[in-house]
């Protein structure tokens, strides 16, 4: 019985949000293996200062030796190594305010603490740092995505960036599309979003869905090939279903659709040539295994 508790563990992963107790901007998203300590997460995450260290909860009770998979999904602060007797006493509550940087000098930032209903957009003018000469400018996450129209109160604590519009790099031929059918079938134009270059904008495709986030049982998904790397949105999420690499909303480029953007993290390509078949299937790939955590 315990082999078999052993190696289900060795199959799952739990994902924590790591924040530095001294230096609230920083943050760290980790993956780690189910039944490693909090500990082991912070060591993994590189946001511990050394050896001497604990792991806390935002009410101050230390939770470094504790399992992962009592806190999955939650935020921690890692900080100096609890003084015996006492928990750690946070020099300031968790953040209640998004965090907006300039793309053009990131010496430039200032915290807004978003009001009822905003957008992260309406937010991100209320910072002050949108171009004052009439350029299109978008707010964009660490990893690239554009949040523009996600609700501000889901991005509280986040550190965000203000900067021109994403320019349109490219898009995919028909031709790169016939090499990656075979592997994911249901891969489609979405009609009207062909470019100039008769590309294809969008696509859209079906994903497996293992543990059952979705409507239907398997995601429904538009792939935004403009820009290299893609982004992902998923249509189908179930209602009211929490995923720890989707976000609540966001609008499709081009489009008036709100759907759930995909959080795929980072993915290298060195050899790889950017809107080739081989492009689309790494990323659809990347996306199926994420969405499956």
């Amino acid at each position: 019985m315990n082999q078999a508790r052993q190696a289900d563990q060795a199959d799952r992963t739990v994902m924590l949000t790591l924040r530095n107790a001294v230096d609230q901007t920083r943050k760290v998203a980790v993956e780690v293996p189910a039944g490693s300590t909090v500990r082991d997460a912070a060591i993994e995450a590189g946001i511990a200062q050394g050896e001497s260290f604990d792991v806390f909860t935002a009410e101050g009770r230390a939770v470094t030796r504790d399992p992962v998979d009592d806190h999955g999904e939650a935020v921690l602060y890692v900080g100096p190594q609890k003084v015996a007797g006492g928990a750690m006493q946070l020099d300031d509550e968790p953040t209640k305010a998004i965090q907006f940087v300039s793309v053009y000098d990131h010496q430039v930032r200032n915290d807004v603490v978003p009001g009822d209903g905003q957008t992260v957009r309406q937010a991100a003018e209320v910072a002050g740092l949108a171009p004052r000469d009439g350029t299109q400018w978008q707010v964009f996450d660490d990893l690239g995505v554009v949040v523009d129209e996600i609700p501000a109160a889901d991005m509280v604590g986040a550190q965000l960036y203000v900067g021109p519009e994403a320019i349109e790099a490219g898009g995919v031929s028909k031709s790169e599309l016939a090499g990656v059918v075979g592997d994911y079938p249901s891969l489609a134009l979405v009609s009207g979003h062909i470019n100039e270059q008769k590309e294809a904008d969008l696509l859209q495709v079906r994903l497996p869905d293992s543990k059952g986030r979705s409507k239907g049982g398997r995601y429904t998904c538009v792939m935004d090939v403009r820009i290299d790397p893609p982004t992902f949105f998923v249509l189908n999420l179930r209602e009211g279903m929490r995923h720890p690499r989707v976000y609540r909303s966001g609008r499709i480029p081009g489009t008036s659709v709100d759907a759930a953007a995909v959080c795929c993290g980072s993915l290298f390509l060195p050899t790889t040539v950017p809107f080739s078949s081989e492009w689309i299937l790494a990323h659809l790939n990347q996306t199926m295994s994420v969405l499956n955590e």
